[in-house]
């Protein structure tokens, strides 16, 4: 990770330093909630909030160096305390310091975007790479204007391998975000329906998936030749850069340089067969969810492109572990299991869920609790409607849907003419979790999927989790 002395950041940022002594940051930190010992204090500003205003607590913590662009916060206490250095802009020096950090080391640098599947792939591509590189990757979804910075200066000098995702909200953000990263190796998973209430179609969602190509042109490129949208990204890119080096993966598709097929799926993972450059191979990954063989493919695509053997991308795929509510399965005390997918949820990811829930073979009963979908802006009505339409024409016993698109989701209900239970509620509550808890038994199934600001991790504890860690 980063370490240097203020004078020199102060050069590198063309800022000013202000400060009684040289003194030198090791690490780069926001959160005067924590431990800010050496480290650089970077006082963003957001549209909802300043850090400026918490310059001196980063001080009481120990910060070696606080970043600022609002001189007014500047005392005498604060300057005797640590060192202070003034930019015009800490967000925009902060991306600066990170490209900075990049081009002084020697890793190659991986980009993943898509509407789905971003940060299983991330984290599937590290675990493939890391039992032959030394890798470095955020934990979670670090994947905006400020997170793909600190992913990067977080990175040790030794890694060989940094592995960035890259989100966005609207067009032009991953131009952005390739520009701090300089990508050696890059990739769209899918385009789908994430974001279409920001950019109002799933054609503008494309436009602005295809930038991490475009802003990337030395880059390797990698394309699902599943999905329609990147294999047209393919085609355009094949025009504009036939030089450069491109792999293709698909689940249907033989000749693409991954191919894989999820030959069979259950609670114990995804049987998977197929060929990884020209190498077959089979393995038992331990992950819940067919559709994951998309994200499995992306992610054998990388390590082959950094330098990975296919034997080794093979042999590492059976020791590929899940990650915290992402189709996390989890034992109730009462025997019954939770399917927790409670990071994220949108009308395509939905969709996945359900289609897993029908291949899964259970002895009990299946249970839903379906939180909000959000940043579907206009279309949020009509998603939601289609979603309680989809999950009603399944074979679930008992639905629960929590939050403001409830009216939506039951119209949806009523179309397919579902007539089992059913609970809509506005926001969580209690009394609902624990009516829904007592009908779970030790042979059934509940899968709780929504969007992450509906925290549906509080109705997994009153499942009574045997073992579930309850995240911020």
């Amino acid at each position: 990770m980063i370490s240097l002395g203020m004078q020199k950041l102060a050069e590198i940022l063309g800022g000013s330093l202000r400060s009684s002594g040289e003194s030198e940051f090791q690490r780069v930190g926001t959160d005067t909630r924590t431990d800010l010992t050496g480290q650089l204090f970077v006082a963003l500003k957001g549209d909802n909030f300043d850090a400026h205003q918490f310059v001196e607590q980063a001080a009481d913590k120990g910060a070696a160096g606080i970043l600022i662009h609002d001189e007014a916060v500047i005392t005498e206490e604060l300057l005797n305390a640590t060192s202070v250095v003034v930019v015009d802009d800490t967000l925009k020096a902060l991306a600066s310091l990170a490209t900075w950090w990049r081009l002084q080391n020697d890793f190659q640098v991986v980009a993943i975007t898509g509407s789905n599947g971003k940060t299983t792939t991330k984290r599937m591509a590290n675990q493939l790479v890391s039992g032959s590189m030394k890798t470095h990757c955020a934990t979670g979804s670090f994947n905006n204007h400020w997170g793909v910075p600190f992913t990067i200066l977080e990175a040790p000098e030794d890694t060989e391998v940094l592995i960035l995702e890259m989100g966005m909200n609207a067009l032009g953000e991953i131009t952005r975000l390739c520009e701090i990263a300089r990508p050696d190796v890059v990739v769209c998973t899918m385009v789908g329906t994430a974001h279409i209430g920001e950019l109002g179609s799933q054609e503008n969602i494309a436009k602005a998936k295809w930038e991490i190509y475009e802003a990337s042109p030395e880059a390797t490129k990698i394309f699902n030749f599943d999905n329609e949208f990147t294999i047209e990204m393919h085609d355009k890119a094949h025009q504009l850069w036939p030089e450069q080096k491109f792999l293709r993966f698909s689940c249907f598709r033989k000749e693409t340089d991954v191919f894989l097929r999820a030959m069979q799926s259950n609670l114990n993972g995804i049987d998977v067969s197929g060929t990884v450059f020209g190498h077959e191979g089979k393995a038992l990954v331990p992950v819940v969810g067919r559709h994951n063989v998309v994200n499995l493919g992306a992610a054998c695509s990388i390590a082959i492109s950094v330098g990975v053997a296919p034997e080794e991308v093979w042999q590492h795929m059976a020791s590929i572990s899940g990650e915290w509510g992402r189709n996390q399965l989890i034992k109730s005390e009462g025997g019954g299991t939770i399917l927790f997918d409670g990071y994220n949820a949108n009308p395509d990811s939905m969709a996945m869920l359900m289609k897993n829930l029908l291949e899964i073979e259970i002895q009990g009963k299946k249970l839903v609790v379906l939180g909000e979908m959000f940043e579907l802006g206009e279309f949020a009505e009509e998603k939601h409607e289609q979603l309680g339409e989809m999950v009603g024409c399944t074979d679930i016993e008992a639905i629960w849907f929590v939050g403001p698109s409830g009216q939506a989701f039951e119209a949806g209900l009523k179309k397919a003419y579902f007539e089992k239970t059913y609970f809509i509620s506005d926001t969580y509550k209690e009394s609902l979790a624990s009516q829904m808890a007592s009908m779970l038994q030790p042979d059934d199934i509940v899968a709780v999927k929504g969007s992450r600001g509906m925290k549906l991790e509080q109705v997994v504890q009153d499942f009574h989790p045997v073992d579930f860690e309850q995240k911020a």
